[in-house]
């Protein structure tokens, strides 16, 4: 008896310990949780004095979305963020601590869009939440950028189906844009998943991955019907995490990197548990509606031609927006001028993965600096 009256001691001291620790760790990011955005310092610690470091929930056509605006200068060209998914908008902090972020030649703007981001609420109807909508928004957005940095035009960069979001938008009023730039282009998403499909059920087979297979054959080849089993969104999930297992984005995600996303001042307490906990597909209803879109989605198509300089970067690894695709849709492409970036041994993530290479793509190809 007394042995087991030791040990309960010990497991209640533990269990203490443990409870005080998470406590501690909780309050430390509570009192890193303003929700102001971190600003831009000069050596001396003082904010540089034409920088700006902001969000905001803008109503865009009767609807809340979410800008988050950070520049060192304000003199700089703006650069609009249109982020993929659909549904699922990338963290601006993500983009500083992968070091992908260009708030040091640009104004950036990362735009959450309707149905995804921080700023949605269940009062949005699902309606409300199409692809027309979300490219009347994005030129709003555009036409506001331009307004209130008093710029005759602006840059846009478009992430896998914000690709395919920012072509619809430059077709619309190209007279907004400096120059449209595609990374990870979803150029067409039936054909590219046919792809995509053959590529997971191959690996699959080579590593005798029998559970995959199984997973593939069930949710049937492309274009995805629902069946009794899978909606057209779920069948996709099964796809691309079968996909991420074979063509991962290499990201690294080491202690530093948690806790520098945790310690952000830039979200509230509350937001850190919504956004970077939740996954975005399961979140943002955007995810779930948008997806039969987006396999319909073709811009070999819809968009023959482009009235701004285009700039396309894909990985040569990338089976969510198959290369093959992305590169006889940029070989048809009537533009300006365009130029084609290949990532040797990039997948879908192309910014993280080669961040020096991004960089200077912008600085001495787009800007010409």
């Amino acid at each position: 008896m007394k042995i087991l009256k030791k040990i309960g001691k010990w497991f209640l001291i533990l269990l203490g310990a443990i409870v005080a620790f998470i406590l501690v760790v909780l309050l430390i990011i509570r009192i890193n949780s303003s929700g102001n955005e971190e600003p831009f310092l000069d050596e001396n610690g003082n904010v540089l004095p034409n920088s700006i470091a902001m969000h905001e929930d803008m109503t865009i056509n009767g609807v809340p979305q979410r800008i988050t605006i950070r520049g060192k200068d304000k003199n700089n060209p703006v650069l609009l963020i249109v982020h993929g998914g659909p549904g699922a908008p990338i963290l601006p902090v993500i983009y500083k601590l992968t070091r992908t972020d260009l708030e040091d030649i640009f104004t950036v703007c990362y735009w959450e869009q309707r149905g995804s981001g921080l700023a949605f609420n269940d009062s949005i109807p699902d309606s409300s939440i199409t692809l027309s909508h979300i490219v009347d928004d994005g030129l709003e957005l555009s036409n506001h950028l331009k307004k209130t940095f008093k710029k005759d035009k602006i840059y846009i960069e478009g992430l896998s189906w914000g690709t395919a979001v920012a072509a619809y938008m430059v077709q619309k009023q190209p007279e907004l844009y400096h120059a449209y730039i595609g990374s990870g282009l979803m150029a067409n998403l039936s054909l590219s998943e046919e792809l995509s499909y053959e590529f997971a059920m191959s690996e699959s087979q080579k590593h005798n991955d029998t559970i995959s297979i199984n997973q593939l054959k069930q949710i049937g080849r492309p274009p995805y019907v629902k069946n009794s089993k899978n909606s057209v969104t779920e069948a996709f999930e099964i796809e691309r995490k079968i996909v991420m297992k074979y063509a991962p984005i290499k990201l690294e995600t080491d202690f530093n990197f948690i806790k520098s996303m945790f310690l952000d001042n830039g979200l509230t307490f509350r937001e850190k548990f919504t956004d970077m906990i939740n996954s975005p597909e399961s979140y943002y209803p955007a995810a779930k509606i948008l997806q039969p879109t987006a396999i319909n989605m073709n811009l070999m198509r819809d968009i023959p031609e482009l009235k701004v300089p285009v700039y396309i970067l894909q990985g040569d690894n990338d089976h969510f927006t198959e290369t093959s695709v992305a590169k006889a849709y940029f070989d048809s492409l009537i533009a300006p001028s365009k130029k084609w970036f290949l990532f040797e041994n990039g997948t879908h993530g192309v910014q993280v993965e080669y961040p020096e290479k991004y960089r200077s793509i912008y600085i001495n190809e787009i800007l010409g600096k």
